[in-house]
């Protein structure tokens, strides 16, 4: 039974962490990431615990620098609310409706100040922190209703003017949904106003965490579910710490002056609990405590992209400011993570309250602000050096749960992610054999966020020079080296290898096709400079090109420039093109192919005999080889089809004074089949698997003239 309950949960997780709410979410948080940065360091230039800083901040430039840090604080961290409700709705709108995506976060701004009952009549700033919670709801509230609405107003044809400009259809097709939603979140917040005869009611978040803890912030209970729902937000993608800005600063801080007081009278601090004593004690580095998180992750992680991100998160969360690496990882909505997120903190606050109240460490009589680093902050708040010890047994409490979750999540998420590359180049190949290739990077493909993710993968490795090529060897009936084909690898660090087509679709819609290209042909010729004094004989290096490849602007001239600059004696290049990839041809494309053959390069058509062009790229006399399709070849040995194909193929080759090589070859009987129809070139595992450059160097030597059967 509780097996079933388990299964039952995992596609329910699954659904949530895919609806597009969800994700939303979790997009405008990590967008949020560079403002919340900006106002969390505002703040700790503002308030850096040091007297002569302090002193020289307030005196420079007669104060001007504290004006710039207090409005760059203001501007980001100080109108979270804003920041969160443009990204958030930003994302809703991408996912949602990419043809007006703009308009959403329009409406939730729009819905959201509706509500509030404008700007200009309140006390408060409605954007600040302690609004975020009402301004996040409102936000998804206001997406999820426009969009729902939108689909009911596509009924309404009569809106649409024919000839008008596109986005003036658009426009007016929005026009009664922005009006019914906006007006609907105006009397709401009216409605509400009226009914409590006050407008602290329309920052609800507030204004119901203020009731719940109202009786609670004296003792151990409340502070427990204090850090328990901050934590359960912030899984939540709410930012707990600031929705809950008012209960700390409200009900918990005014125990500092409490003990301050009591130290005056000459009395002994009574007070345990306070924000600072959270701040200091709990939150180490931040929600979670993010820099027990972040140690454990430089520890334990096993992925490299992880070890970055705990790299970039570290400084900063020596000042507590955790949303680097709680966004990045991410903590949102990974339910393997939200045991140690919410544990830790817990366990902290419990280990503080008892080396607290034994007197093992002072109380906390001095209010610090949250931006002070470890050490620091439990010294000056307990004004003991047993403050800061306390802090540092609890870093290492807060590695050692987070380790062994940091581990198990890993190997979910890499599972997950290598389970979807292999479903895109399954769509890929797919997509080859039928003529209708996949859009990786449409918001329209289901796995377009992770095909995004690898394209910037790709091309921060082009530029960190982390693509290579291996090189297969290609063998002559007499068993001499004739050639190598360049094979393109990539090594993902969380993947692993992807195949090639996905590599140039990914380039392609990525728009560094040419960038590509480039490298790849740079590298090739500098792997060639490295071989060819090693070579006795000539050979011949292949070097894989797709049809998409060669209708980029600047692809002929750039190949002839590489090409031509590349002085070498015994490497001939020739440009492998894949029969599946449809070319058109063209008298211009005819003009690039003849100038390149002119200078020695020739032009191989690879996986010959299974699409509809085979015939019409060889009566263009475009080619000079011809490689045998590898499911033809494997197929070899027990089907009589398939050697009547391949020897139907070989005779009109030959005809036609084109070189035949056969791929796919793996066995002496496959070979020996080869030789008999006529076919005199063999490439294949039976010969060799793609070797790296120094590795082929070896094989080379060691061949000599004969390579029959080494692998």
């Amino acid at each position: 039974m509780a097996k079933g309950v388990c299964m039952e949960s995992k596609p329910i997780i699954s659904r949530f962490r895919n609806s597009i709410t969800a994700q939303s979410i979790r997009r405008g948080l990590t967008l949020a990431i560079p403002f919340l940065t900006l106002g969390s360091f505002s703040l700790l230039f503002l308030n850096f615990p040091s007297d002569s800083y302090q002193t020289f901040l307030h005196n420079f430039l007669n104060g001007s620098a504290v004006a710039l840090l207090t409005t760059l604080y203001n501007i980001s961290l100080g109108s979270l609310a804003l920041v969160l409700c443009i990204t958030i709705s930003l994302s809703y709108g991408l996912l949602a409706e990419i043809d007006m995506y703009i308009l959403y976060p329009v409406v939730a701004l729009c819905s959201y100040m509706a509500f509030c009952g404008g700007i200009q009549d309140h006390e408060e700033y409605v954007f600040n922190a302690e609004w975020v919670f009402t301004a996040m709801f409102i936000t998804l509230a206001s997406c999820i209703l426009f969009r729902r609405i939108l689909k009911l107003s596509d009924r309404m044809e009569k809106l649409h003017t024919t000839g008008a400009e596109y986005l003036f259809n658009i426009s007016i097709q929005s026009l009664f949904p922005v009006i019914i939603i906006i007006a609907f979140f105006a009397i709401l917040g009216y409605l509400l106003r009226t009914a409590w005869g006050s407008n602290n009611i329309t920052n609800f978040g507030a204004y119901i965490f203020l009731k719940i803890f109202d009786e609670l912030s004296d003792n151990l209970f409340g502070i427990l579910l204090y850090v328990i729902i901050t934590h359960v937000l912030w899984f939540f993608g709410v930012h707990g710490t600031n929705t809950l800005e008012a209960v700390s600063r409200r009900l918990f801080e005014p125990n500092v002056s409490v003990n301050q007081s009591l130290l005056l009278a000459g009395q002994v601090p009574t007070e345990i609990f306070s924000k600072t004593f959270l701040d200091t004690f709990a939150f180490l580095g931040g929600c979670g405590c993010a820099l027990s998180f972040i140690i454990a992750l430089c520890i334990a992680s096993r992925r490299s992209p992880n070890r970055k991100i705990a790299y970039v998160a570290l400084p900063s969360a020596f000042f507590n400011i955790s949303e680097i690496a709680v966004f990045g990882f991410p903590i949102i909505y990974n339910f393997t993570m939200a045991i140690p997120f919410i544990l830790t903190p817990v366990v902290l606050t419990l280990i503080s309250y008892i080396a607290t109240a034994s007197g093992l460490v002072p109380v906390v009589t001095q209010s610090v602000d949250w931006t002070v680093p470890i050490l620091f902050s439990g010294y000056k708040a307990t004004g003991s050096i047993s403050g800061s010890i306390l802090q540092l047994i609890n870093l290492v409490v807060g590695i050692c749960i987070y380790i062994p979750f940091i581990r198990r999540s890993e190997q979910k998420e890499t599972a997950e992610f290598q389970q979807i590359v292999r479903q895109m180049e399954q769509d890929m190949e797919a997509g080859e054999s039928s003529g209708n290739l996949p859009l990786f990077l449409s918001h329209k493909y289901p796995y377009n966020y992770y095909a995004k993710t690898l394209s910037l993968d790709l091309k921060n490795a082009l530029h960190r020079g982390q693509v290579d090529f291996f090189y297969q060897p290609q063998i002559s009936r007499e068993g001499n080296i004739h050639g190598i084909e360049a094979l393109l690898r990539w090594q993902h660090p969380v993947t692993g290898y992807i195949s090639p087509p996905v590599i140039f679709a990914l380039a392609y819609e990525g728009g560094f096709l040419n960038e590509l290209n480039s490298y790849l042909l740079n590298r090739a010729c500098n792997d060639a400079r490295i071989l060819d004094p090693q070579l006795e004989n000539d050979l011949i290096l292949s070097i894989n090109i797709s049809a998409k490849q060669i209708e980029e602007n600047g692809f002929f001239d750039n190949t002839y420039m590489v090409l031509k600059e590349t002085q070498l004696s015994r490497i001939h290049f020739a440009l492998e093109i894949t029969e599946r990839s449809a070319m058109k041809i063209t008298d211009s494309l005819m003009d690039d192919i003849k100038r390149l053959q002119n200078n020695g390069i020739s032009f191989s058509l690879d996986d010959f005999g299974m699409g509809h062009n085979s015939i019409l790229y060889l009566q263009e006399g475009i080619f000079d080889e011809v490689k045998l399709d590898g499911h033809l070849v494997t197929q070899l040995p027990g089907n009589g089809r398939s050697r009547d194909i391949i020897s139907g193929i070989i005779r009109m080759a030959r005809s036609l004074d084109l070189r035949i090589l056969a791929e796919y070859v793996e066995t002496k009987e496959q070979r020996d089949i080869l030789a008999e129809l006529g076919c005199g070139f063999y490439q294949g595992y039976y010969y060799s698997r793609p070797l790296p450059m120094d590795k082929l160097v070896e094989y080379i030597k060691t061949a000599g003239n004969t390579a029959e059967g080494q692998r």
